[in-house]
């Protein structure tokens, strides 16, 4: 018997938990169907809806304007529509666009947001009609280049260190230009663009700057503006550094005759300048200490009061910088005078002759020679002191008479020289041996 009331009990709350679950839907049913009779439109909020600023189509878009700036990129909204239709909307079934009827020209607009299904539901937005403030202006482009000088590199806060310096002409930036893109009344007023190093630093040896801005330039002041955009995000700077030295001219005589005694024009001369600049990358440039590549000077050219030049040549290693293409080489020969003799054709000799040629010169003598010395040296001078020689050694042996030239000295004075250049006719003609015939 306890058991069967026990079975009874399970059956009646079993019975009772159905009546509970249908009592649920039947209410639930109810309400729906009130829902769909009674209040058949609802409410729905959506945050953040992205506003679609598209202009294609628009007489915006014909003018050529571009939108420069905007109040809001996204809206709030309050939509009413058919509970059925709307009830589960999100952001991805509505789209808020702005109403581009009244734009004609640049200038701030107050546009109007338009909110449409995009399931194509009727909805309505509960709110006031919300508006946006936008820009608009006429967009252009406009090209600065390393190469017709419109963008140029400011390295003002980087300094070489001492005895270096950085190349202007070497210095490079990449990439070499940019586009600028911004409204048309502001592009226009930009006429120069500036690659600026941002940091402060010393540099010894070529260096990549990184950390670098760009600013744009209206003549003489910088032209800012946020509605200007550029197509580059960062420039890299190359800065060629060079050693720097100032040498002192090494001036060398070239004697032309081997008796001759060079340090006797000891503390003759001045040059001027008394230093070249040079720069250069090569280590060896910072232990020198004299310029020698300027050349020789021929005695043969130095007479009292003498102002002679010479060429600086670059080299492998190093170039002139001094802005000085030549050397002035000054002569104060005071002490020093001058005396003209003649040579007769017995003091004229001919030295280092092929045995198989016979030379003959044929000038009778050399007129107006001009030997230059310390005024006690040439008071002894004469003519039996000076002899000519034609040194075969420099010519190509032509038979037949030319002109020749001759170095003219005394060789027993050796702080004397003759000054110029002198010549002679000289005949050359094989040298015919006799042989003798043994019967």
């Amino acid at each position: 018997m306890p058991q069967k009331k026990k079975r009874l009990r399970r059956i009646f709350g079993n019975i009772n938990m159905l009546y509970l679950i249908l009592s649920v839907i039947a209410a639930f049913a109810l309400w729906f169907i009130l829902s769909l009779t009674v209040f058949p439109e609802t409410t729905v909020t959506l945050r953040d809806v992205p506003i679609d600023y598209s202009l294609t189509g628009s007489y915006a878009d014909i003018a050529g304007l571009s939108i420069m700036t905007k109040s809001a990129d996204t809206v709030n909204l309050n939509i009413t529509g058919l509970r059925y239709q709307i009830g589960e909307y999100t952001q991805d079934d509505v789209h808020a666009t702005v109403n581009l009827d009244s734009v004609r020209a640049p200038g701030q607009y107050d546009l109007r947001v338009e909110v449409t299904s995009v399931n194509g539901d009727a909805i309505t937005v509960v709110q006031d009609v919300q508006t946006v403030k936008v820009e608009f202006d006429h967009l252009v482009y406009k090209e600065f280049s390393v190469s017709d000088g419109t963008l140029t590199a400011d390295y003002s806060k980087v300094s070489a260190a001492e005895g270096y310096m950085i190349d202007p002409d070497e210095v490079s930036i990449n990439p070499s230009q940019v586009v600028l893109y911004g409204p048309k009344d502001y592009i226009e007023q930009i006429t120069s663009c500036v690659v600026e190093v941002n940091n402060n630093g010393v540099v010894n040896q070529d260096v990549r700057i990184t950390n670098t801005s760009l600013k744009m330039y209206n003549g003489d002041s910088v032209f800012e503006s946020e509605k200007i955009t550029h197509d580059v995000d960062s420039f890299d700077l190359n800065l060629s550094v060079y050693i720097t030295k100032n040498l002192k001219p090494d001036i060398r005589f070239n004697p032309y005759f081997s008796q001759f005694d060079i340090s006797s024009l000891d503390g003759k001369y001045t040059v001027q300048p008394e230093t070249v600049m040079v720069k250069g990358k090569d280590q060896r440039l910072l232990t020198m200490n004299s310029l020698s590549t300027v050349g020789y000077i021929d005695i043969r050219q130095v007479k009292i009061g003498a102002l002679l030049t010479q060429s600086i040549s670059d080299t492998a290693y190093y170039t002139n910088i001094s802005g000085n293409n030549t050397l002035t080489v000054s002569f104060d020969l005071e002490g020093y005078t001058s005396k003209s003799v003649t040579v007769n054709n017995n003091r004229i000799s001919v030295i280092n002759c092929p045995d198989d040629y016979v030379v003959s010169v044929l000038t009778d003598k050399i007129t107006n020679v001009t030997i230059i010395g310390p005024a006690e040296s040439i008071e002894q001078i004469d003519a039996t002191n000076i002899i000519a020689e034609l040194d075969m050694m420099n010519y190509n042996i032509n038979l037949g008479s030319e002109m020749y030239s001759v170095n003219v000295y005394a060789p027993d004075y050796t702080d004397c020289w003759a000054f110029g250049r002198y010549t002679v006719v000289a005949n050359i003609e094989e040298n015919i041996h006799d042989v003798n015939v043994v019967e």
